[in-house]
């Protein structure tokens, strides 16, 4: 007999391509939120507080700027999770992936700057971002 959303059994997949092609948008869409979030605060971060990114910094603004950008990966995580909450771990993986991946490149793309953001980045802001997708995880 089925269940209320129409399969036969709970492991059953849904039949229709649309609504695989919805997910899959919607997986992309948080992704990209997620991402942008993170993105644009660090961005704002270092504009607004005159902070040179490519030069050393104090003990005292790097653990600022770890701070920062740790909170904002969790809020990044947590927002494009909550597009498609059935694959938050997925999409909290591809905004971490996507935070180390352009932290390595700049790091290989200004070999003559300090990398202390680049660190942070990678060592801090990437794991925190898929630690916020655990808050908006389901069993569904």
């Amino acid at each position: 007999m089925a269940n209320a959303a129409g399969y036969n059994n709970p492991g059953d997949q849904d039949p229709y391509p649309s609504s695989i092609a919805k997910t899959a948008g919607l997986c992309v869409a948080g992704w990209v939120v997620g991402y942008l979030i993170s993105s644009v605060s660090s961005v704002l971060f270092f504009i607004l507080g005159h902070i040179s990114p490519a030069q050393s910094a104090s003990t005292g603004i790097m653990w600022l700027t770890a701070i920062y950008g740790i909170v904002f990966s969790v809020i990044a995580a947590v927002a494009g999770a909550s597009f498609c909450r059935r694959y938050a771990l997925g999409i909290g993986a591809a905004i971490a992936a996507t935070i180390a991946a352009a932290g390595m490149w700049s790091w290989w793309a200004t070999p003559d700057h300090a990398h202390w953001t680049q660190a942070i980045a990678i060592l801090l802001m990437a794991p925190a971002a898929q630690f916020g997708a655990l808050f908006r995880r389901s069993d569904d």
